[in-house]
């Protein structure tokens, strides 16, 4: 506080009375305003609590329903299969089509490929499994903000690669490559050369980047159905939430089962 200005005796000891009750009352007041307001937000959580909800708005409710539930309630998108491009297993009229998009460095899609892998085996001639590519490498998924898996392209390239000389090495080299834990530029020369595949046409594809266009046009694709990360797995155009802890499985079953289609 700047000095009191000399007035008089009188007038001085009458400011002094008054800023003497100044500081007692001031703090006090100042000291409770935060309080005030921590107070007025508790009064709106506790009334937020119980207001209604929309009914299409919580989380909550979603996560209370089963991944069928879940499922059931996605929207069916056209996912356009080229048999002459598209690398698939199993029969084209099976009452249950798998779509994969999938990153060959990715850990998460190598967990995905078991569990679908596992399914065409108990389910044999009533799944399909259809291989989309969807690297998350900038080297060709041009969209992404950050480089994640490096060597994803190129893994790509020398599957589709591999399969351009007979279809079953495309799979081949699929699971090869998916059983290598962290997955280097040497595994993408060892695995070819472990497998029945011409190395010397398979160099000139992978170095040509004859693939390209169609990886391209995967990426475009998985896009435009809300892709962003992998793997994504549709079922029957439906997308699956979660593939894990025999998720896959029960939505497969439910369909076989006669459920929605």
């Amino acid at each position: 506080m700047g000095s009191i200005p000399f007035t008089g005796y009188a007038n001085a000891m009458s400011r002094q009375k008054d800023s003497s009750r100044t500081p007692k009352e001031e703090p006090f007041l100042l000291t409770m305003l935060p309080f005030a307001g921590l107070g007025a937000l508790l009064l709106v959580a506790v009334i937020w609590q119980y207001l209604p909800r929309a009914e299409n708005q919580p989380a909550t409710q979603d996560a209370s329903l089963s991944i069928v539930e879940r499922w059931e309630r996605q929207e069916r998108r056209d996912i356009p299969i080229d048999p002459a491009r598209d690398y698939s297993l199993g029969a084209e009229d099976a009452p249950v089509t798998i779509v994969a998009f999938s990153d060959f460095q990715c850990p998460y899609c190598a967990d995905a490929a078991k569990a679908v892998s596992e399914l065409l085996k108990d389910h044999e001639g009533d799944v399909r499994l259809v291989f989309k590519n969807f690297p998350l490498d900038v080297a060709c998924n041009e969209r992404m903000e950050r480089q994640l898996h490096a060597l994803a392209c190129q893994a790509a390239f020398t599957a589709r690669c591999a399969g351009r000389q007979r279809e079953e090495l495309f799979w081949e080299v699929h699971d090869a490559l998916f059983d290598v834990k962290g997955l280097t530029i040497q595994d993408l020369y060892r695995v070819p050369m472990e497998l029945d595949v011409a190395i010397d046409a398979l160099n000139s594809c992978v170095s040509a980047r004859t693939p390209l266009a169609k990886v391209k046009e995967d990426i475009a694709l998985g896009r435009d159905l809300g892709v962003r990360g992998t793997p994504v797995l549709f079922v029957n155009g439906k997308k699956l939430a979660d593939y894990r802890n025999a998720a896959l499985q029960r939505v497969v079953e439910h369909v076989l089962k006669g459920g929605a289609q």
